[in-house]
């Protein structure tokens, strides 16, 4: 059984913050992550809203793929 599944199944530690909140935490999410930098606690409900929420983990997957396929700065 993996994590994701393992959480799913017991639950996790932190609330889910739904949709609209998780929303809002997206994209600073993203550019953290794109950047390769550490995602800090603040992230933990957001976290456990993407393994509750199919769509809105959907949604983060699409801005994460989008963001790498971005040419760096300066390389243009």
């Amino acid at each position: 059984m993996t994590d994701t599944n393992l959480d799913a199944l017991l639950g996790s530690a932190y609330d889910d913050p739904g949709c609209d909140e998780a929303g809002e935490l997206m994209d600073a999410y993203c550019e953290l992550v794109s950047r390769g930098e550490r995602v800090t606690a603040q992230y933990d409900e957001f976290l456990t809203h993407m393994n509750n929420c199919a769509a809105c983990r959907e949604d983060m997957e699409g801005l994460l793929a989008a963001l790498r396929d971005q040419p760096e700065e300066g390389s243009r």
